[in-house]
């Protein structure tokens, strides 16, 4: 009988913890589900789920190591006591720490952020463009600090920090052009890509901007968008041809309908006159000449506009302007909104803990 009672007791904080725990995951589970128009249940961080173990070691201390280590004091009459039933209160000696255990579980799943999401459309006005790169040997001319190369990535990525909800590709030439990214939302791959680039990733002998500017185009044909835009960054000296020149290139730009915004990578002045501070190499080689006219007439052709690269800020607020009187296209896409539910667990937690408070200050305060 002597065992049994021992057994009992032990087992009795378990029981105490499941009925506490088990009662409130009921109540939790019923609310969650009672929410409306939710598709399901989430969890942002669930390797905060590792933090349970605490639980246990919580409930080993609380519930065996504690009892060890509990003071005592001398009673001349034992026997008796030991012929006393235990009353009721007896039993819940141990609850205050169940309720600590209990409160670091919902803790514990408060720290994993549980998330209910729904599934909608939402409705987004955008335009489709592909920027075009310039990655030739004349991009490596220090006419802009450090080199033109830079300057052009600066610029690029600077553009991208603007933009929203516009599906933007990436090309990239020299003497041959090739398409570094797809038309995408992920302005933060775009940016990554744009940093990497450097002079060799394309054969840089050359300049074939009228096959860049083709090949961005043959990307927005398949493009559903109703306003189409191309950005053209190089020095604007075209010098090799494979399959279109600048002036087909831009004819065909007329045809589809694609504004095309050029800007020149290098200093416009002087169209390639040595600037002092750097004046011929050791060499004796001249910086790489520049061509604003082409960029000029490409822009002005197609219903775009010129820019120069130093005036990052004349860029941002011309695109700004005439991208207000494109007219967007409406896409629908299919997007997770989420809501939180931690706080529906940080707050019995935060309740338990008071009570187990309370309960070890009065009623169930353990002497000596």
């Amino acid at each position: 009988m002597d065992r049994a009672r021992r057994t009992l007791a032990a087992l009795v904080p378990y029981l105490l913890v499941a009925l506490v725990g088990g009662g409130i995951g009921i109540v939790l589970f019923a609310e969650i589900q009672d929410l409306r128009g939710i598709d399901d249940v989430e969890l942002h961080d669930p390797g905060a789920l590792f933090l349970l173990l605490a639980c246990a070691l919580a409930a080993w201390v609380g519930f065996h190591l504690h009892v060890r280590r509990s003071g005592t004091f001398a009673f001349s009459r034992v026997g008796d006591l030991a012929r006393t039933r235990r009353g009721f209160v007896a039993w819940l000696t141990t609850f205050p720490r169940a309720l600590r255990v209990v409160a670091l579980g919902l803790l514990a799943v408060a720290l994993a952020r549980p998330q209910t999401y729904t599934r909608r459309e939402i409705e987004v006005e955008g335009i489709d463009m592909m920027l075009v790169l310039d990655l030739s040997k004349s991009m490596e001319e220090r006419d802009l600090r450090p080199n033109r190369l830079d300057a052009a990535q600066r610029t690029v990525r600077r553009f991208l920090e603007g933009r929203k909800n516009d599906r933007i590709g990436l090309v990239v030439f020299a003497k041959e052009a090739m398409v570094q990214c797809p038309l995408t939302l992920d302005y933060n791959a775009v940016d990554q890509i744009v940093a990497d680039l450097a002079i060799g990733d394309v054969e840089p002998m050359g300049t074939a901007i009228g096959d860049a500017l083709g090949l961005a185009l043959a990307n927005l044909r398949r493009s559903d968008a109703r306003s189409k835009v191309v950005v053209l960054l190089s020095d604007g000296d075209s010098n090799t041809v494979n399959e279109m020149d600048p002036d087909e290139a831009t004819e065909l730009a007329k045809e589809l309908k694609v504004r095309v915004f050029t800007v020149l990578i290098g200093r416009e002045e002087g169209g390639g006159v040595p600037d002092p501070d750097f004046g011929i190499d050791l060499f004796g080689r001249q910086p790489y000449a520049v061509n604003p006219a082409l960029l000029k007439k490409m822009a002005n052709a197609t219903g775009g506009r010129y820019f120069n690269a130093p005036d990052m800020r004349a860029l941002d607020r011309g695109f700004e302007e005439v991208r207000a009187t494109l007219e967007k296209s409406k896409r629908r896409e299919v997007g997770k909104v989420y809501g939180e539910l931690f706080p529906r667990f940080v707050t019995p937690a935060l309740g338990l803990l008071l009570l187990e408070l309370l309960l070890a200050m009065t009623r169930l305060r353990k002497f000596p």
